[in-house]
């Protein structure tokens, strides 16, 4: 029964507990202990889930509590079962999952309400980012195998309106029903291997995209970096990266996370597109919220790895934002995983972000170019792929190197730029050169 297997929940969490821990918890649902063991406490504490005691009065006596803080969450598990067990006795029907109100047990329940987002763990509860927080029991991520980052659909409520919401049923785990969200493997264990399979951008008449497939052609798996100055229209090229993959790729995850934007920037990048999924911090926030946000981002990757999906990350505010030391863990989570699946890594970085030995795809983004309002001010000599050779056809290399040899030549970068803008795509191009 699932009131059994959230009894015994409890009762571990109880137990893993200091005996001050204990005594909080006791306190707040009002337990009362023949003795003062930490054996004794727990059972007490039982005793009132089970709806086998009374609550006891507050007692003034004793030493105050060493903290006011306490496992909430732990709490509302307990007086929830208590609430169960008491309708079962009543011939009622209730739910040992519901949240509950710890100053009045006796109001009614409101309606449930379906809620969806992100799991993430705030050092002591699992909760969802969703329209507002909603507390997930351990027993739920027990008895689902959750992750951090699994996107969760679920119904949640409360027991009135000043309370916490909290889950009562998990419905989808990723998109898929949650009994099977215990069957996936580990993105840890999953094996790296070289990007191979090309991802094409250019949709159009768009000379950047354009430029990207012809001189760094992108792949899944790639860990690829936008080295670019300020004002260099980088942020307008994540936009187009997006644009064209959506484009071109339906069933392609893409993922946009933008850290310390400005407000206008968050607005016309959420409305950019409905087929991305965007995480984001504004410029007011601290690092320890970008830290966190860009975790769930990158866990959430993960997770869709996991299932074998391909999931494409477009960062921009990275480096500004985010610890040195935790920059190449970010990257270093994309692969072209042997058992399925792909994380691809799209960052924008400055010019002073040392990428090598990191990233296996460049674009490189010329403050010269973009101080004259040459757009797109892409450095063709310093962008590139790694083993492009297996990216690129035949016809695509010697238009590559055709048109490397013209700069290094002494041809203007802006005379190539301008010959992108005039064609419509780079076959065109060649006859051109």
């Amino acid at each position: 029964m699932v009131s059994e297997e959230m009894l015994k929940d409890v009762e571990l969490r109880l137990d893993k507990m200091t005996i001050y821990e204990v005594r909080q918890i006791a306190r707040e649902v009002k337990a009362h202990a023949t003795s003062g063991q930490k054996g004794t406490i727990i059972e007490a504490i039982l005793d009132i889930a089970r709806g086998e005691a009374e609550f006891a009065p507050v007692s003034k006596r004793g030493a105050p509590p060493k903290s006011d803080k306490y496992d909430e969450k732990l709490v509302s598990d307990i007086l929830g079962l208590r609430e169960y067990f008491s309708a079962l006795k009543h011939g009622e029907k209730s739910d040992p999952t519901m949240r509950v109100n710890d100053s009045g047990y006796e109001c009614g329940l409101l309606s449930e309400k379906e809620y969806r987002g992100y799991l993430d763990f705030d050092g002591q509860n699992c909760f969802l980012h969703a329209e507002e927080k909603v507390f997930i029991s351990e027993f739920f991520v027990t008895r689902f195998s959750l992750r951090i980052g699994d996107f969760i659909v679920c119904k949640g409520r409360k027991k009135n309106l000043a309370d916490l919401v909290g889950v009562c049923k998990i419905l989808t785990v990723n998109g898929l029903p949650a009994e099977e969200s215990d069957f996936r493997r580990d993105f840890s264990s999953l094996t790296y291997l070289y990007p191979s399979m090309r991802v094409r951008l250019s949709c159009g008449l768009d000379a950047a995209l354009r430029m990207i497939d012809l001189f760094a052609p992108v792949a899944l798996g790639q860990r690829g970096v936008i080295s670019a100055p300020a004002n260099s229209g980088k942020t307008t090229l994540i936009k187009l990266i997006a644009h064209g993959i959506c484009a071109n790729y339906r069933d392609f995850e893409v993922i946009i996370l933008t850290l310390g934007a400005r407000p206008e920037e968050i607005t016309e990048f959420s409305k950019s597109s409905d087929k991305v999924t965007y995480f984001y911090t504004s410029f007011d926030k601290s690092d320890e919220e970008n830290l966190s946000r860009a975790t769930l981002a990158f866990e959430y990757a993960k997770r869709l790895v996991e299932l074998h999906k391909n999931a494409i990350v477009l960062v921009d505010g990275l480096y500004e934002n985010i610890p040195t030391e935790q920059i190449k863990n970010f990257l270093s989570c994309a692969i072209n995983a042997e058992e399925g699946g792909s994380l691809t890594v799209l960052a924008s970085m400055p010019q002073e972000f040392n990428y090598a030995g990191v990233a296996n795809m460049v674009v490189n983004l010329s403050p010269v170019l973009a101080a004259q309002r040459i757009y797109p001010a892409i450095d063709i000599l310093k962008t590139y792929s790694g083993r492009e050779e297996v990216l690129l056809n035949e016809e695509e290399i010697k238009l590559s190197h055709k048109l490397r040899a013209k700069l290094a030549q002494g041809s203007a970068a802006e005379e190539i730029i301008k010959l992108f803008k005039e064609t419509e795509n780079n076959e065109e191009l060649a006859k051109l050169i």
